[in-house]
């Protein structure tokens, strides 16, 4: 059995047509909302669950620097490479400066969800509006990726009065002592190279 729906098929134009359009891309819409809310709602609830641990990967750290009212965008590359389809989710923890200030980032994740097909490619960016009241400073969260992977990633996000990124200091600027990247992460600072 074969059945097509070919053009002469179709309702006609018409009030009727229009209503069954203006339906269709109402409810089309409706769902697209309703999703992107219980991802937020997700993205928002799910790390904070008491006595969790997000460990960072050591990857390059995400970083922005903004004027207070600016809104910075940090952008990541995701690609899965695991045989069968893979749900990301992205989430931005609180973020916090050296001298205790915390900020709970309205952030605008895009997507706020996404299937990755194996071998798929996709950027997510997080929009982050930065508050008239936030302090200068250097805020350090993570941005985790549920669904994707375990650890998270680390985000820097400089409040300055020009926007301009503070100059970090070098590893010659760093105490003796400091954790290298051969350091364990256990943090007992012995290295894993055996030299």
């Amino acid at each position: 059995m074969n059945v097509t729906n070919d053009p002469s098929e179709q309702m006609p134009d018409g009030p009727a047509r229009d209503l069954m359009r203006l339906q269709v891309d109402f409810h089309a819409r409706l769902a697209e909302e309703t999703t992107r809310y219980l991802r937020r709602l997700q993205a928002m609830l799910s790390p904070a669950a008491p006595g969790t641990v997000v460990r960072s990967d050591g990857a390059e750290c995400l970083g922005a620097a903004g004027r207070p009212g600016d809104t910075v965008t940090l952008r990541v590359d995701v690609e899965n490479r695991q045989a069968s389809h893979c749900m990301v989710t992205p989430m931005l923890s609180v973020l916090a400066d050296d001298g205790g200030t915390t900020w709970f980032p309205d952030a605008d994740l895009v997507p706020a969800s996404a299937l990755l097909a194996p071998n798929e490619k996709r950027v997510l960016e997080v929009h982050l509006p930065l508050p008239e009241d936030v302090p200068p400073g250097s805020f350090r969260g993570v941005l985790i990726l549920l669904g994707f992977r375990a650890s998270g990633i680390p985000v820097l996000i400089d409040v300055t009065p020009d926007g301009r990124k503070k100059p970090r200091a070098t590893p010659a600027d760093e105490p003796q002592g400091a954790p290298t990247k051969a350091s364990r992460k256990d943090g007992s600072g012995k290295s894993d190279d055996p030299a």
